[in-house]
């Protein structure tokens, strides 16, 4: 994260699509140029199947070398389209969002509790 907080791009490719040849091939770039050896690097990505699957392949993301995160901007979109719920989105955000454990686990209960009498209704 930058000094407001915000999420940091350090790379990024232009490729012809979204295929595992080409995650592999910038998981490398991205590990030869920018890693570099280092550990503890936290890649943070959607849920694409072809980069998890290059991301398991691959050292630099796999405990203990660093980490694969998941987006939480694409995990609530993804979570709105399979729900397509507005007030429930905001909670996924909002748990997503929180760094107090307590906070957290009201959140998922309010969460809980809505998607229960959504399904029972």
């Amino acid at each position: 994260m930058d000094g407001n907080q915000q999420v940091l791009p350090l790379t990024f490719a232009v490729v012809d699509e979204e295929t595992y040849p080409s995650w592999r091939w910038f998981l490398q770039q991205l590990s030869r140029h920018v890693i570099r050896g280092r550990r503890g690097m936290c890649l943070i990505s959607d849920r694409h199947g072809k980069l998890i699957k290059a991301v398991r392949e691959g050292p630099d993301f796999v405990s203990p070398h660093g980490v694969h995160r998941y987006c939480l901007r694409h995990v609530c979109s993804n979570f709105n389209s399979t729900i397509k719920n507005v007030v429930l989105k905001d909670l996924c955000w909002q748990a997503g969002s929180e760094y107090q454990l307590r906070k957290f686990n009201r959140i998922m209960d309010e969460k809980r509790s809505r998607m229960s009498k959504r399904l029972h209704n």
